[in-house]
């Protein structure tokens, strides 16, 4: 049974969230657009961490809630896919399982950034919410609940090298495909717009007179 206990506006709690994230030590990795902010020994992006504290705040979970838990790049696509599959198997077959039209990311909601979808899904009888979180920053309704956790592993080293793909394939094709692939750094971005802005309009085929 859900608390009936009051919960703090969005708003005061989103402000609240910037103005402690904004004492954080923060550092860029690999060029990417977004820094990221170190926070109780774990590092995560802007959009990352502030719906991360959200849910620690304002979710509440069921001891029926099945929380898929994983890092980055270690499967949990797949993860969902077989356990949503699993579970909608007596009201879905081959022909008829949403997974033929929507992404794994969309049926099993995250709950740093969709935690607000798993309400949805609890109505409709799909107890599964996923996580890239560390144990400890898991909300304590969790905990309390006795909620199921399933935690996918992979190699750190495979694991590495393939986040270290997934964002380098992007900066080398953009040498290889100029005229295709425009590779833009947020602090570059930032520090001369006009002339970023300048260059994307040329590339998208709509340059400035």
């Amino acid at each position: 049974m859900e608390s009936n206990i009051e919960k703090p506006n969005s708003d005061v709690l989103q402000k609240s969230f910037n103005e402690m994230i904004s004492t954080l030590p923060k550092e860029n990795c690999w060029g990417s657009p977004d820094d990221l902010h170190q926070y109780q020994g774990f590092w995560f992006t802007l959009p990352f961490l502030q719906g991360e504290l959200s849910a620690q705040q304002q979710f509440q979970a069921r001891p029926t809630d099945i929380i898929l838990c994983s890092s980055p790049r270690t499967g949990t696509a797949w993860l969902k896919s077989l356990t949503f599959s699993t579970i909608t198997r007596t009201s879905h077959n081959d022909s008829t399982t949403p997974l033929l039209s929507k992404m794994p990311h969309d049926v099993v909601p995250f709950m740093e950034f969709d935690h607000a979808q798993f309400s949805t899904n609890r109505h409709l009888g799909i107890p599964l919410l996923a996580i890239h979180l560390p144990y400890s920053f898991l909300a304590r309704s969790i905990i309390e609940a006795g909620c199921k956790l399933i935690y996918i592993f992979r190699d750190p080293k495979v694991t590495f090298v393939s986040l270290y793909h997934f964002i380098a394939g992007y900066w080398k094709a953009s040498f290889e495909l100029p005229d295709k692939l425009m590779f833009l750094k947020y602090e570059e971005l930032v520090e001369d717009t006009v002339l970023c802005l300048k260059k994307i309009a040329e590339f998208m085929g709509y340059p400035f007179s």
